[in-house]
This record gives structure tokens, sequence and C-alpha cells, in this order.
């Protein structure tokens, strides 16, 4: 049964709404929350973890107890896989009022029909999006609808020891910008002994698709799936073959340590800690938890570093990822706009100053990087600013601003295991190339005959 099939089979998802680019703003009305008599309940699935999910539902708290509309139901989904209950919600109509996923997801949460655009919302109170930033918005907009409002966004960046780069002669305030720059330390740093290994890196897809968007590669065609619906990918071209060249001569050298293609595997960042590694790449998300780890003592000697994420040039920017916040159709009226009114306090400038001091997400809004707050928290910790910075390096293209593409997830499973084909089993960087567009071409033409 195709996903959209599952999606109309159940008690979920009704069919989008006819407006404009299928947005209609009575599908986000006020009036249902401002007649409610008693508070209106809801039910909201997120998938932060640790410190992060602590700083969210102390925001939440905070919501409940400001005003007497809405009360918010707060559930962290085991494994932070709020996508996969989701789907399985599409049959049972299990489903929240309000979902946080992460961005591959996009494409297919929309082709569901379950949810509403975020557009509607802000067309119906005519909210403003001035202070937000383009590339905070650009991910979860397509055909000109914000399908979903960001929340809790990251990117890559670099995590290196200062300690390590010390003992090896390297200027610990000066880190690579580039790959090749990346190799150079690295070779300083296994032949002075500073570490057995330059850089610790998992065999992570999301990696993949970064580096392409920082040379301004697509992911995709048509545009990166945002003039029109993707129909091939775009993963042999001249920026895959020296990123995967530049990673299998790593590996294959010595230089850097593959920690593998598992998820939920940290070996990355606990090399880092344990100073087995000088350096690794990382979602700027863990910069709350790492700190926190740091100042417990637990890795004494561990002086970290944060810069932008390396590529092949030192120019261009990346896109928001992760987490947004999606509307659910199958909500009634009055729960889709206490829905609404939680999301506008979430993304207000307050929250977002909170949330950036207690978690390190990157802010949304110019706003929140000008608060005085922010400013001294900083200057202070001045690896939280990394990852807003690289948003605002670079233009807006569309290969910047990332790839939309039905079975994003799958084809994520299919990067993960090429690469470890690669890594470990000494294949190719030209197979490895070919075959993961062959298996992603395979994918989205299935996906794309099911939707249609």
């Amino acid at each position: 049964m195709s996903f959209v099939a599952a999606s109309a089979s159940g008690a979920a998802a009704a069919p989008a709404a006819k407006g404009p680019n299928g947005v209609d703003p009575k599908d986000c009305a006020q009036a249902p929350l401002t007649k409610a008599k008693s508070p209106v309940d809801i039910v909201v699935w997120d998938q932060f973890q640790s410190t992060n999910q602590d700083a969210l539902q102390k925001l939440t708290d905070q919501f409940n107890a400001s005003q007497t509309q809405v009360r918010v139901r707060l559930i962290q989904q085991p494994d932070a896989n709020v996508y996969a209950k989701f789907r399985a919600g599409l049959t049972t109509g299990d489903l929240p009022d309000l979902m946080q996923v992460e961005e591959t997801t996009l494409q297919s949460v929309v082709d569901s029909g379950a949810t509403v655009p975020m557009q509607a919302c802000v067309d119906a109170t005519k909210y403003s999006l001035k202070d937000f930033l383009p590339k905070a918005l650009g991910y979860y907009t397509t055909q000109g609808v914000l399908r979903s409002m960001p929340y809790g966004v990251s990117s890559p960046i670099l995590f290196y020891n200062k300690t390590v780069f010390s003992k090896a002669g390297l200027d610990p305030e000066k880190p690579p910008t580039t790959l090749a720059e990346v190799k150079a330390d690295a070779q300083k740093i296994v032949a002075s002994g500073a570490a057995q290994y330059g850089v610790a890196m998992p065999a992570a897809p999301y990696l993949v698709e970064f580096f392409y968007a920082k040379n301004d590669q697509t992911y995709v065609n048509n545009g990166n799936g945002r003039k029109a619906r993707a129909t091939k990918a775009t993963f042999v071209s001249p920026t895959g073959t020296r990123l995967y060249g530049w990673w299998k001569d790593m590996v294959d050298s010595k230089l850097m340590l593959n920690t593998g293609a598992d998820p939920n595997n940290f070996d990355n960042l606990f090399a880092l800690g344990n100073g087995k590694a000088a350096m690794t790449i990382s979602g700027s998300s863990a910069l709350g938890p790492v700190n926190a780890v740091l100042a417990s003592g637990q890795y004494k000697g561990t002086v970290a570093g944060t810069s932008v994420l390396p590529g092949i040039k030192a120019a261009n920017g990346v896109y928001a990822a992760e987490d947004s916040w999606y509307l659910m159709r199958s909500s009634s009226p009055a729960k889709r706009a206490a829905a609404w009114k939680f999301v506008q306090y979430l993304i207000a400038t307050p929250q977002q100053v909170q949330l950036e001091i207690q978690t390190g997400y990157t802010p949304t809004r110019k706003s929140v990087a000008g608060d005085p707050k922010v400013v001294a928290f900083w200057q202070a910790n001045p690896g939280y600013e990394v990852p807003y910075t690289q948003l605002l390096a670079g233009a807006a293209t569309p290969a910047s601003s990332g790839a939309v593409t039905g079975p994003f997830v799958e084809i994520r499973a299919v990067i993960a295991d090429e690469l470890t084909a690669m890594l470990t089993q000494h294949q190719s960087v030209a197979r490895t190339l070919q075959d993961a567009q062959r298996k992603a071409d395979g994918l989205i033409s299935d996906y794309n005959a099911r939707v249609r």
C-alpha cells in the first residue's frame, strides 16, 4: 500500500485544502479557540533528547502557566522517531495535534495530506515573518508555501580539541576551513603523536548532503526538488568525486577514524573527548550536551573549539536542518488554533533566546542574535555563534537550500550502506557514486509512481 493510500485509509487525513498553492487560511481559523468555553487540550509529539528535551519541557510548562486558553501535553517519543509513529498513525488514526520531525521527511509528510501548511496560520493571523532569516525558512518552503515552522534547527560544524592542536604545533585559534586543510592538519597531528587520528567521522549521510550544499551542488534534480518534484539524484558529479575521494583517502591513510553508520553512535564525539582524535564534525545541536559533559569534568584536558563546516571550498554557507513543527489536519479547528498559539509562543524572541542559551540550537530570528542576553552568551561561549554565522553565509540557491524528495529516509540508508562499503570494503569512489545514484533513482521513481 502506498504512503498516500495509507493516509487516506485512516481517520487521520482529509483531502488537502483547495486554496492558492494548497493553502486555505480557514484551515487555521482562530475563532474556534476564542469561542472555546474551557481550556483546549492538545497533544504534542517531540523528538528532542537529553538536556535539549529538558529545555523544551521547561518552555512548555512556562506556556501552560502563562495563559488559560490552551493546555499542552508534551510527549517525547522513544528513540526520537516521531516520523515512524506518524506513518503508523496515518492508518490507525493515532496522531497528535502538533508534531516535530526532522527535515528529510518534508516531502513525504506533505504528500500524506495529513497536515495543514503553516502558511495557512501565517496568512490567517497575518503573522509577520520579516524577522526570520530567509535560510531558516527556506528549507521548509516548497512552491512558495511554508509547510512547517522551523524550530530547533542546526547544521554540522567542526568540533576540535584545542589542547591537541597546541601539542601538534598548530594554532588552536585557526581551525581548518576546507577539506584540504583538514587533511593537512590531520597529517601534522598524527605525525606529532598528539593524537592517533586527526579526525573522527561517522559514515553519516547527512554530512554528504551538507558537503554538497556547501559546494553549491544539488543532491537531486529539478532545482533540488524545489522547482518541481525530483525525479533523479545528482550524486555523480565533480563534487561527489572530490568529496568521496577525500573521505576514502583520509580513512585509507589512517588520518581519519571511521566511527560507522549507526545514527545513535556518538563515538566520534567520544574520540574527541578522550584524545583519540583531534577533530570531528557533528550537528550543532550537540553543543549543549557536549558542553554539559565537559563542564562535569568527565574529560579533563579537553578544550573544545568550534568552527564552520569545512568544505571543498571555504566559501558558501549551509541550510537550516533538523526539526520543525507540523500541524495536523485531523485535529479539530479549536485544537489547530491552539497548536498555532503554542507554536507562536515557542518561536517568539524571548523563548528563542531561552532555547539558544539552554541548547545551542541555531536562532532563526535576527532579533535573537541581537538580544543582549544572547550577545553576552556568545561572547562567553563563542562556539554557539558559529552555526548562526554559517547560516548567514552565502547566497540562498536551490543547492544551498537543501534537497527535497519523497524517499529521503530510504535514500539515506542507501548512502550509509555505500559509504560503509567504500570505507571498509575497498569499494571504489566511482562505483560508490554510481551505485548510490542508481539505487536512489529507483527509490525516487517508485515513490513518485505511488503518489501521483
